[in-house]
């Protein structure tokens, strides 16, 4: 005599059917750290060989002389694979407009340290005045 067949239940069918699904937090966690680790190769990558010929600049004061010109001095500061940079300069009026623009060459010593003292001829007199960049050339 055989014993009677006992029906599986719904969630055992649908198993059977479609097979049985895999828990997210393995995938989650491999996903997380995947992406953590070329967050971590990308900032190295960037900080070692992007940024190497980079320069850093400082203002360190401005002079208004004139109605037509202001002085301004300023910190160079070259890195690793660049000795040449292009400064841009300008000067600003009370309402924030440029009234003055000089691009200004630089040339790295030793140490890749500069201290540029520039005029800069303006259109109308200035109450302000500063680098806007320097890029390695």
């Amino acid at each position: 005599m055989t014993s009677p067949a006992t029906d599986p239940s719904p969630d055992d069918a649908l198993a059977e059917r479609y097979g049985r699904r895999r828990t997210p937090r393995r995938g989650l966690a491999s996903g997380l750290l995947a992406a953590a680790a070329v967050l971590a190769v990308a900032f190295v990558f960037w900080s070692t060989v992007l940024d190497r010929d980079q320069v850093t600049w400082q203002d360190h004061s401005f002079s208004v002389t004139s109605a037509s010109e202001v002085v301004i001095t300023f910190d160079v500061q070259l890195h690793r694979g660049a000795d040449q940079a292009v400064c841009t300069l300008h000067a600003l009026n009370a309402l924030k407009s440029e009234v003055g623009l000089r691009d200004i060459e630089v040339q790295g010593d030793d140490d890749n340290r500069v201290r540029m003292t520039v005029t800069v001829p303006t259109s109308e007199e200035a109450t302000a005045g500063e680098v806007v960049s320097c890029i390695a050339r």
